[in-house]
């Protein structure tokens, strides 16, 4: 399933860099405009806004045999200075091995090449590394490690008789700084010695390190752990050092301002651990300390690395940062604002830098083939009136929109159409990041639907909806949905006969109706040895009959604790919760008999000792043996193709079957959609939701095509035909032989064992257990779910008897289900 669409898949369950123009005038702080995106969740922007406030992507042209250009700065002057390929070079005495940078016309038409003299130190170095850094004033300057190898010289072909461990600690190096002028010439050198004192505490030679200029005789860097560095060209040296909160997550990142100062942006804990802080603080230069930070951008989640990437702002702006959603300006007074979405420009996040005229390059190299090419794009204004005979299609989200790249495809490559995202979910305050209960979640999610239901009443329902299970079995149970089958009868692509059968049978309502559709499924089921298990799905008794019998498998209920294997068995239970008929079955005799059979497993999980090596490496070689030797009973698979049941050869040791979850009705192998996507009943564009739709579906074959954006491959692809060339291309893997190249191969290695690829019988066997599969996994909504993880926790602290707990489930989730319905 995709792992980032659990907030977009509203209510399942609890648990570069684009710019707009710089001086465009959006004067709403950053979180006040989201603010104020929330109080109107249901507002849409007009075509007509778009069109006045919005840029688009052109192609602008082709750079052949293009260098990879880094650190692309533009420059006061128009220009801009990039770096090229090479960073490091050895023989520094030849012309060839001197560094150099790139000056470029302002439409990068002319490319010029400037090379830096290379100081005296560093022709008598055996090796030098370089890091160059230049400003917006044209100022340049390199850091310089000259290496001395001694009395050793390392081979130019790998030796294996040589010692190279010996060579690498006979190397000694030193460093200088040298700053130049704009023509290339040295106009100062800094010779800084071999700076054992202040290197890093290993005192390794400085091979990375970040760097930046804020005028023209001062050279900020950032190499050691916990150490900023000022040098400046008269050769005096100081040293600010990093407070530890700062260190935290990641190496704190080095910044320049539009106003030539240096800053570090830094991500610290936030109030909660599941939650982070963004800062940037200036490093004065002038008084060698670190201020006290100017802007603070909080997390809901953990982003251990900053919920932003930052470059060098213009206009108004100090910084720009972009994510794969947006970019924002940063003020000098510490508020941001929204400069861009990338779904409105009709693109994903791409790299990009200033140009004239309010607009925009956008860099993409092409490094296929021998002679890679630079391609090079704008963000442009669009046009007033451009879009004036274009039909809006609205489609809910909740949150950002982890489809955003096939929107913008969409909306790319025709033009009858345009998509766009209305978010019903809620600005989250500083006290929801804190409080992440299943029940705060639920309640927070159910409020979020709430609007949605609200826009529905209306007669504003959404022409696309990405939901739930629960949530789409009841809104297509109100009439708010349509019978995707009504638009698939008359579809030549996508209908019935070309659809995977148990998708279809598993998302139809008992009526008869298909409201949602997915493009990709995985399958979850339940895996056990063929000696203690020889037939596919078996019942809860047969389950617990097995693990009566195992007394010798001592890991049986250790491996997993209590509250695990019952949210395991809740989700794999798609009976519990009958939308469409208002019903709910939590007092069974079986559903009690599962919570007795979940209590036997430990409250708590031991892990290995750290303290100690060898207890460490014990545990896990016991654990990774847990199934070989009969010690531990099931494991739980997905399948979702490749190499699918490769894991589980090394896992169990032998042959094993696909018994499921315990189920009495046959049914334990469970289908998990990626995404459900319905199409709202009232849609004046329907036709074009479904071309979209199928889009989507299409797509959802080729993972060069997805790339990782929505993660709609992972998995089976739902139409028959794709999912047929899924399965028969598990007969092959990529594989590089002893030449390099890459080859099909029918065997590939796990953890060093050789396992071969299923056989032709094998793969149809496994076409027939995935077709087999025709139930839903994770068919309860937040709120029922939260009262069921909080009544069983109290039964298994033994605060209530198995029957106490079911009957509150029973009672608290009828009433929920009553009150939808």
């Amino acid at each position: 399933m995709n792992k980032n669409s659990s907030r977009i898949l509203a209510f399942t369950f609890s648990a570069c860099i684009a710019l707009c123009s710089c001086s465009e005038t959006k004067k709403n702080s950053h979180d006040s405009e989201k603010q104020s995106l929330k109080e109107n969740n249901s507002a849409t922007q007009s075509l007509t806004e778009l069109s006045e406030n919005s840029y688009k992507l052109v192609k602008y042209k082709t750079i052949d045999k293009a260098a990879y250009l880094y650190d692309i700065t533009r420059a006061k002057d128009g220009f801009y200075y990039a770096s090229g390929d090479d960073t490091s070079h050895t023989n520094a005495d030849s012309a060839a091995s001197a560094p150099y940078i790139y000056k470029i016309s302002s439409d990068f038409s002319d490319f010029q090449k400037i090379e830096l003299e290379l100081p005296e130190a560093a022709k008598q170095a055996d090796e030098i590394n370089n890091f160059i850094v230049y400003n917006a004033n044209g100022d340049i300057a390199v850091f310089y490690t000259f290496i001395d190898n001694g009395d050793m010289e390392e081979p130019e072909e790998y030796d294996e008789n040589f010692d190279y461990e010996a060579f690498y600690e006979n190397q000694t190096a030193s460093y200088g700084i040298c700053f130049y002028n704009n023509d290339g010439t040295i106009r100062k050198f800094i010779d800084l010695g071999s700076m054992e004192s202040e290197n890093s505490e290993d005192d390794s030679l400085i091979y990375h390190l970040a760097i930046a200029m804020p005028d023209s005789d001062t050279v900020v860097t950032f190499y050691s752990h916990n150490k900023i560095d000022i040098f400046k060209s008269d050769a005096n040296h100081e040293t600010i050092t990093v407070p530890d909160e700062f260190l935290q997550y990641c190496d704190p990142q080095l910044l320049t301002g539009s106003d030539g100062k240096s800053y570090l942006s830094i991500v610290s804990a936030g109030k909660d651990p599941s939650s982070t802080q963004n800062k940037i603080l200036e490093i004065d230069t002038d008084t060698n300390e670190l201020k006290d930070p100017f802007y603070t951008e909080n997390s809901a989640n953990y982003i251990p690395t900053g919920p932003y990437h930052y470059i060098t702002g213009c206009g108004d702006y100090l910084f720009i940062g972009s994510n794969e959603d947006e970019v924002m300006g940063i003020k000098a007074d510490g508020t941001s604002e929204t400069i861009l979405k990338w779904v409105d420009a009709d693109t994903t996040e791409m790299r990009i830098i200033p140009a004239d005229n309010d607009e925009f390059y956008c860099l993409s190299y092409n490094n296929y083939g021998n002679e890679p090419s630079l391609e090079l794009y704008k963000l442009v204004h669009r046009q007033a009136g451009e879009l004036d005979n274009v039909q809006i299609i609205t489609m809910a989200s909740f949150g950002s929109n982890p489809l955003n790249s096939y929107i913008s495809k969409f909306n790319r490559e025709q033009d009858k159409y345009r998509i766009q995202s209305v978010d019903y979910s809620t600005e989250l305050t500083p006290e929801d990041m804190e409080d992440k209960s299943p029940q705060s979640i639920a309640e927070r999610n159910k409020n979020d639907f709430n609007k949605l239901e609200i826009d529905i009443t209306a007669g504003k329902c959404p022409d696309i909806l990405m939901l739930s299970r629960s949530d789409t079995a009841l809104l297509g149970k109100k009439g708010a949905l349509l019978d995707l089958y009504t638009l698939m009868d008359n579809d030549s692509e996508v209908n019935r006969d070309t659809v995977a059968p148990n998708i279809l049978k598993a998302l139809e309502s008992r009526e008869g109706k298909l409201y949602s559709i997915t493009p990709s499924f995985t399958v979850n089921t339940f895996a056990a040895k063929k000696k203690f298990v020889d037939h596919e799905n078996w019942t809860l008794q047969e389950m617990i009959d097995l693990y009566d019998r195992m007394d010798t498998a001592s890991k049986r209920y250790s491996t997993m604790d209590k509250s695990e294997v019952f949210c395991m068995m809740l989700y794999a239970d798609s009976d519990l919760v009958d939308i469409e008929r208002s019903e709910c079955h939590f007092d069974t005799p079986e559903f009690i008999e599962k919570l007795k059979f979940c209590n036997r497993f430990v409250d708590e999980m031991e892990f290995a000792d750290k303290s100690g090596d060898d207890a460490y490496q014990r545990y896990w070689e016991e654990y990774s043996r847990r199934f070989t030797d009969d010690q531990d009973i099931i494991s739980n698979v997905m399948l979702c193709g490749d190499r699918d049941l490769g894991y589980e050869q090394i896992e169990f040791g032998e042959d094993i079957t696909l018994v499921g979850f315990p189920t009495s009705n046959g049914k334990g192998g469970k289908l998990e959609p990626s995404y459900e996507f319905s199409i709202g009943a009232g849609s004046s564009v329907k036709e074009g939701a479904w071309e979209f739709i199928k889009m989507i579906l299409s797509d959802a074959s080729d993972e060069n095509i997805d790339a990782g954006k929505g993660n709609i491959s992972d998995g089976y692809p739902v139409l028959m035909k794709d999912l047929d060339n899924k399965i028969d291309s598990m007969s092959k893997v990529k594989a590089y032989d002893e030449n390099g190249n890459l080859i099909e191969s029918t065997t590939y290695t796990i953890q060093g064992i050789p396992i071969n690829t299923p056989t032709k019988e094998e793969l149809a066997d496994l076409k027939r257990y995935i077709l087999s599969c025709d139930t839903l996994k994770y068919s309860m909504d937040d709120d029922a779910y939260a009262i069921c993880i909080e009544e069983a926790e109290e039964y298994f602290h033994g605060g209530k008897s198995a029957e106490e707990a079911a009957k509150m489930m029973q009672n608290r989730i009828s009433l929920i289900v009553s009150e939808k319905s």
